[in-house]
């Protein structure tokens, strides 16, 4: 175990968190990765279905953004909410103190916003209710994870290609729902240049086609260099007669052949997946029969 790498933050900047077991075994994980663990003022307690305000929530993220012995922070769960602590948050002082925010799902809100408002990067990494309670985390997160902690990422091969090329670009985007909310919003960045994961769970592929159509109408989607679409989990049939989300993803592909993309890249919401660097620079190489994706950052 390696020591005193530093102090590890821990929010709830969205759905609220009930039971410190839960996370017992993440907090666990992370010292014993050699970080102190610090925990926000809001992580715990129940405001509706919050554990604080948006006001005392941002509160919890400005304090370890101005924290010089803080190294990273880290979201306890997911859920929704997230968005709503992004009028609170003062870029100028996270651009002056960069530091990853780490998480998915929801927490896509969070680190969009921080890339489009103060060019910091973040991590699609670990949250520590999803891979740690009543379960041991998984081999593949954790090495990515660990790995993207020390600034670097493995070559990655995975996925099937649906759109050959090459893409080079920085890579945005998370939860396909959570980023699309963002849209129109002054927290969404431009798609100039990027190349963007797309991953969802429990929405009926009817909903999936309407984000996509949504994405696909931007001022500026026509300037996005490869998507790569990790894993759609639980996306069903809203009716028998509906396309399912493979066909959604496939037409979408046929409609932009000039941008690169994949399919079945292992992100998303499941257990063993790679973790990804949201606001660094990649580059998607899908010109042979096996993609491969790596940090060029």
């Amino acid at each position: 175990m390696e020591k005193n790498r530093g102090v590890i933050g821990i929010i709830t900047p969205a759905s609220s968190l009930d039971e410190a077991q839960k996370i017992r075994e993440g907090l666990s994980y992370l010292t014993g990765l050699g970080y102190d663990v610090r925990m926000g003022d809001f992580v715990f307690g129940s405001r509706n279905h919050f554990s604080g305000t948006p006001q005392e929530r941002a509160r919890d993220i400005m304090n370890f953004f101005s924290d010089s012995e803080v190294k990273a922070i880290v979201c306890s769960c997911g859920g929704s909410g997230s968005a709503m602590v992004l009028p609170y948050l003062d870029y100028e002082i996270i651009r002056s103190h960069p530091k990853p925010v780490i998480g998915f799902s929801d927490i896509t809100a969070l680190q969009n916003a921080i890339y489009a408002r103060a060019n910091v990067s973040s991590l699609a990494g670990i949250m520590l209710k999803f891979d740690f309670y009543d379960t041991r985390i998984d081999s593949k997160t954790k090495t990515s994870f660990e790995e993207l902690l020390k600034g670097k990422l493995s070559p990655c091969r995975s996925g099937d290609i649906l759109n050959f090329g090459k893409a080079s670009g920085v890579m945005l985007g998370g939860n396909l729902c959570t980023f699309m909310s963002l849209a129109g919003t002054p927290y969404f960045p431009s798609l100039k240049n990027t190349v963007l994961v797309l991953e969802d769970v429990d929405e009926k592929s009817y909903s999936i086609e309407r984000m996509l159509t949504h994405l696909e109408q931007l001022p500026d989607f026509n300037e996005v260099s490869g998507i790569i679409f990790g894993q759609f989990t639980n996306c069903g049939l809203n009716h028998p007669e509906d396309r399912d989300i493979e066909g959604v993803i496939d037409e979408f592909a046929a409609r932009h052949r000039k941008i690169t993309m994949i399919k079945h890249f292992p992100h998303g919401h499941i257990k063993s997946r790679i973790c990804l660097p949201i606001g660094k620079k990649v580059l998607l190489n899908a010109t042979e029969n096996l993609p491969i994706l790596e940090m060029t950052d």
